[in-house]
């Protein structure tokens, strides 16, 4: 018996056709809840004052979205690309 997934592939950039790599990784980060991270960068509100387990792991899982978006941004690239931008701190400057 095969397994499916929700997640799509991610399209891999090697210095062609970056339009079309642009696009296709905007739909992939937006699919995943991740594209208002690439171009908002706001981090997360602070918790307020005893916060509940609920409230701590929901703020746990927005600072966890930029990682999440860099990680995919730097798995559609070939390495070549990738050591030119690895030392970029946030999805939008990746």
């Amino acid at each position: 018996m095969s397994t499916s997934t929700n997640t799509p592939a991610i399209p891999m950039f090697n210095g062609e056709n970056y339009h079309i790599w642009a696009v296709k990784m905007k739909f992939v980060l937006r699919s995943q809840g991740l594209w208002n991270v690439v171009i908002s960068e706001a981090d997360p509100p602070p918790l307020r004052e005893n916060p509940t387990i609920a409230q701590i792991k929901a703020y746990e899982e927005e600072k966890l979205k930029k990682d999440k978006a860099i990680t995919c941004l730097h798995a559609g690239l070939a390495d070549h690309i990738f050591t030119k931008i690895m030392d970029l701190e946030t999805p939008k400057q990746v």
